[in-house]
């Protein structure tokens, strides 16, 4: 009996052992399985990354042959072929040709859209793929070979630019060197928009002044208030036209951006930031100057907090920010100083599709690097090739 016993219970053990050894080769093989599985889905995330590099280097290019000449559509698809091409995608090393794809076309900021042209483009969209990439592993569960597309739109300006400075010159960038590095720093951005090139205009609207109170030609002053009729009460203010849309670059950097004309408290010791918005774009839609085939550009400079109307400053500029968007035009918003209302100007440059800058500081000479700095980055992102989608 004992000897029964124990004849059954090394069979149970050998039968648990073998039931042990089958689970482990079969874990073995689901570990072995995994691993493989997660070497070809590193390759493929690799040759995603390796394509859409590609497709990026493609786009640009064509673009900055877009911008040089907007004529040259054919030379700008030979440039981006080339340029997809001669980048490293995967183990077949290039994309095929006849897997690449360009179209020039326009770029709308607002909605963020491609629409494909060859009239006056200001974008190129490259697609490309790359197919028959063998895996590793994976043919041992029956797949062969995979493959991964990319795009890429990349737009810059070839259109000319209607570009308008606002300028804080309320009594506060009278503090801590803030009109000093004003003075300094404005022409640089005009230094720049001219040796980059192009048919662009730029003017400047002084923020801000109330219509009742401020008289111009009183003063000695060149500017003139801006009448929009925007503005349901003086206490809203109005924005002072210091210099019209122009391409006298020289002017604008000798006489109106002059240590003379840019001056703290020339106007008031308050701040309208909404109705000096308000007014330039107006004056970008409907000033003689202005042109139908422009982009409309807004730099906005402000070292404080928009405090008129009295009741509700921030949200009538919240208001302009919109109206701006409503026609299409751009706002690019720099903080000037340690008392700007940073969130409030970055929350305009998000409404209109801009960027807002930071400047922030005291101090003439960290003041006059910081505002130097923020215009040659608009400067840069206004003009510039970039990739958007």
């Amino acid at each position: 009996m004992r000897k029964s016993i124990q004849k059954l219970h090394s069979l149970q053990t050998s039968s648990r052992n073998g039931a042990i050894v089958v689970l482990v080769a079969f874990m073995l093989v689901m570990v072995l399985a995994m691993l493989s599985m997660s070497v070809d889905m590193g390759r493929m995330t690799l040759l995603r990354s390796e394509i859409q590099n590609a497709v990026d280097s493609g786009a640009l290019a064509a673009q900055l042959r877009l911008q040089q000449d907007p004529t040259a559509i054919d030379d700008a698809a030979v440039k981006a072929r080339d340029f997809v091409r001669q980048n490293r995608v995967g183990s077949l090393v290039s994309i095929p040709e006849d897997s690449i794809q360009v179209e020039t076309g326009t770029w709308d900021q607002n909605t963020k859209t491609f629409t494909q042209t060859a009239v006056n483009p200001n974008a190129v969209r490259v697609f490309a793929r790359q197919d028959k990439e063998p895996y590793s592993f994976a043919k041992a569960l029956g797949f062969n070979t995979f493959g991964a597309p990319a795009s890429s739109v990349a737009t810059g300006t070839n259109k000319a630019l209607d570009i308008m400075m606002i300028l804080d010159l309320s009594g506060s960038m009278a503090y801590e060197g803030r009109i000093q590095a004003l003075r300094r720093s404005a022409p640089v951005f005009v230094d720049i928009i001219e040796g980059l090139g192009g048919d662009d205009q730029i003017g400047i609207m002084g923020l801000s002044a109330n219509p009742s109170t401020y008289d111009p030609q009183a003063k000695g002053h060149t500017g003139t208030k801006y009448q929009s009729g925007l503005h349901p009460t003086a206490d809203h203010h109005v924005g002072v036209l210091e210099a019209v849309l122009s391409t006298n670059y020289s002017d604008l950097r000798t006489n109106k951006l002059s240590d003379a004309n840019l001056v703290a408290g020339k106007y008031s010791g308050w701040t309208g930031t909404g109705a000096s918005l308000g007014d330039t774009v107006h004056y970008l839609i409907n000033g003689n100057e202005s042109r139908s085939n422009a982009d409309n550009i807004i730099v906005l400079m402000s070292d404080g907090y928009a405090n008129r109307p009295t009741n509700g400053g921030p949200d009538y500029l919240r208001t302009m920010a919109n109206y701006a968007k409503a026609n299409n035009v751009v706002v690019y918003t720099i903080s000037l100083g340690n008392s700007a209302d940073i969130s409030l100007m970055s929350e305009v440059a998000s409404i209109t599709g801009g960027k807002h800058f930071d400047a922030t500081g005291s101090g003439e000479t960290a003041l006059t690097t910081a505002l130097t700095k923020a215009f040659q980055d608009v400067a840069a992102d206004i003009k510039r090739t970039q990739l958007v989608k």
